[in-house]
């Protein structure tokens, strides 16, 4: 069922609805394109798909956060209570094109009216003062409010959009509505004509050449070469740059996302178009597809070539170049810089790789890795494509409700909208893995070789984490990584804490006047045991980690009641004497015992050495159990009074 057909459902079960003051009147179809936005856009939120009359969960959603008409140019106020704090996310939906003017004109008054609502309220419609009155929102949350604006057209952008705006186009809900992991373009069609200079070069449909039949070879991918006009590309681009998804399917099978202004090439590309357009087909690499489906045929002397399901797999940097090109020239209504763009060519490949094809994901994967040789590969770049990397990410964002991590599989990954992710529940794979260890009180090891290589490999310790069926993280709960990355987090707290100590007990030491060459030798050498502790506190993570896995290896079995038990991380980031409070007593608990260890059994002339060396990681840990065993009841108790202190049920 596609948009307009739900936009008829939704009328017909809806209209009328409620019978005062109706949200979809009668006659009036574009009221419930309205309620079928609210329905995408915030199916994360109200986790309803479809929206049914007969469901009285569903109509009271509807009517505490869609705004009947008059609305105040607000037709959707949602409230969204995220724990202890409140966001407001306020929309107009409109069911036509908007230009750019146009957009900005909804978002300023929808910020009127809020303003208004704030300063007198008696002057709003009744319907919108209504649905703000039934909920929290006040002068203490104002800049707690993100905007939007709905409409049917292509523009996605404006000049000077703030950080609070989002522009959701029809091409964008049909997206959404087919859930927020989709990793690649659906399908578009070019056509080879004067409008677009789209040229075809040398392309064989093997499948319909009866002449060619002994050459079809069924275990090779359909190949195009071609030329891609820079405008074409710049409009797919900026189509598919998808705010509410948080990244470009464009994109979504690539190695990495876009690098964007941060690529050394930007500039020069920009100066390319700017100056000699013609020649940008000869100083660019070109851009490489993969598709599951392509279609070349000529249709009433037309070329055409549709394709499905397709990624830019090779040249995220040149096509999102050439769509913030697009993009700047419009805002500033350029048509010089169009038209130059249009004058630009981009050599491109295509590859179909369906899944009739013989090992169709091998070839893919490998055409993936083969033809991103521009910028250097490392191996965490080559595996952000596989499926445990995509199951890992989904599995911490979408199976699990509180709380959820955001794992970034790939350079240049932007943060999902929502869930909400705190501080700490942000990570890249390769920390976590790492991390993994720690907690595991397992060997330490870089999980990627990041040596240049025609093929990459992926050793032991890789698999031993994410293996789908077996791996560290996959056997893991939201719960349990929450909690290693809190710690991790708190770790580096208490690290920060503690070397600002260290470094004023060194300028202390430093000042102090030394009455003889006794004297002067005992501040030199407490000056250098302090260096030693600062040297130790900076390398000490992996240690540290897993000293106190080892308590809680200990003492957590004393109190099953633990299991419900999370850190009170919210409190932890909103109150700055709460949290001073807990890297003091982490510091006591566990940071220094890791610290004296390591200090009593290494090598004075490198601490790093002795870190790294596996044989000493025995050493550790059987002096640490030592250290525990002795003062059993000591560390017990300080870890209790560290759980009962910082930890909240989470049930």
């Amino acid at each position: 069922m596609n948009i307009e057909e739900r936009i008829n459902e939704v009328y017909n079960d809806f209209v009328g609805y409620p019978q005062r003051h109706s949200i979809i009147r009668n006659g009036q179809k574009n009221d419930a394109f309205v309620v079928v936005a609210f329905e995408i856009i915030f199916s994360p939120y109200h986790k309803v798909n479809r929206f049914k009359h007969s469901e009285s969960t569903h109509r009271e959603i509807i009517r505490r956060s869609v705004v009947p008409p008059p609305d105040d140019s607000i037709d959707i106020f949602f409230e969204e209570d995220n724990l202890d704090e409140k966001n407001y996310h306020i929309v107009q939906v409109k069911k036509s094109r908007l230009q750019q003017a146009e957009i900005e004109t909804c978002f300023k008054m929808m910020e009127n009216s809020m303003k208004i609502y704030l300063k007198k309220p008696s002057d709003l419609q009744k319907s919108l003062k209504s649905i703000i009155g039934e909920t929290d929102f006040s002068k203490q949350y104002k800049t707690n409010c993100s905007y939007y604006v709905v409409h049917s057209g292509n523009t996605n952008y404006i000049r000077n959009q703030k950080s609070n705006y989002n522009i959701v186009t029809y091409n964008e809900l049909k997206l959404l509505r087919n859930g927020t992991r989709i990793e690649c373009v659906p399908s578009e069609k070019f056509t080879i004509d004067i409008a677009n200079n789209f040229i075809v070069n040398n392309f064989l449909d093997n499948s319909k050449n009866k002449n060619n039949i002994n050459n079809i070879n069924s275990n090779l991918p359909k190949s195009l070469l071609c030329n891609f006009n820079g405008y074409d590309l710049a409009v797919l681009n900026n189509k598919y740059s998808n705010t509410m998804l948080g990244r470009n399917i464009l994109y979504g099978q690539n190695l990495r996302e876009s690098l964007a202004k941060n690529s050394k090439t930007y500039d020069s590309m920009f100066n390319t178009i700017e100056r000699e357009p013609e020649l940008f087909l000869f100083y660019n690499n070109g851009i490489t597809i993969l598709s599951k489906d392509l279609d070349a045929k000529t249709i009433k002397k037309q070329e055409k070539i549709i394709l499905k399901e397709f990624s830019i797999i090779n040249g995220a940097q040149t096509t999102s170049t050439l769509g913030a090109y697009l993009r700047e020239a419009e805002i500033i209504g350029d048509r010089e810089k169009i038209e130059n763009l249009k004058k630009v060519h981009v050599l491109t490949k295509i590859y179909e790789i369906n899944p009739e094809l013989v090992n169709h994901e091998k070839i893919s994967e490998n055409i993936k890795i083969y033809t991103n040789t521009q910028t250097p590969l490392s191996s965490r770049d080559m595996v952000s494509i596989r499926k445990e990397q995509r199951k890992l990410q989904q599995r911490f964002i979408e199976e699990f409700k509180f709380p959820n991590i955001f794992i970034f599989i790939k350079k240049g990954e932007n943060i999902i909208d929502y869930p909400k992710f705190l501080k700490h529940q942000q990570i890249t794979n390769e920390r976590l893995a790492q991390l993994a260890f720690c907690g595991a009180k397992d060997k330490k090891s870089k999980i990627f070789d990041h040596n240049p290589k025609e093929n990459f490999t992926l050793n032991e310790y890789y698999h031993k984490v994410f293996d789908i069926n077996d791996g560290i993280l996959f056997k893991k709960n939201n719960k349990d990584i929450d909690e290693l990355l809190f710690i991790y987090k708190l770790h580096e707290d208490t690290k920060i804490f503690h070397k600002k100590s260290l470094k004023r007990q060194i300028q202390t030491l430093s000042q102090s006047p030394a009455e003889s060459d006794v004297d002067k030798k005992t501040r030199e050498d407490r000056i250098n045991r302090v260096k030693r502790n600062m040297e130790i506190t900076n390398v000490c993570l992996f240690y540290n980690i897993a000293a106190f896995y080892t308590l809680k290896q200990f003492f957590d079995t004393d109190n099953k009641n633990n299991v419900s038990l999370i850190f009170d991380s919210r409190k932890y980031y909103d109150y700055k004497t709460f949290k001073e409070k807990m890297v003091k007593d982490f510091l006591e608990l566990v940071y220094l015992t890791t610290l004296n260890i390591i200090r009593e059994n290494s090598d004075i002339a490198n601490v790093n050495n002795w870190i790294r060396s596996e044989k000493n990681e025995k050493i550790f840990f059987e002096k640490l159990d030592d250290e525990i065993i002795n003062k059993e009841y000591a560390y017990s108790e300080k870890y209790k009074e560290f759980i009962e202190k910082y930890k909240i049920n989470c049930t």
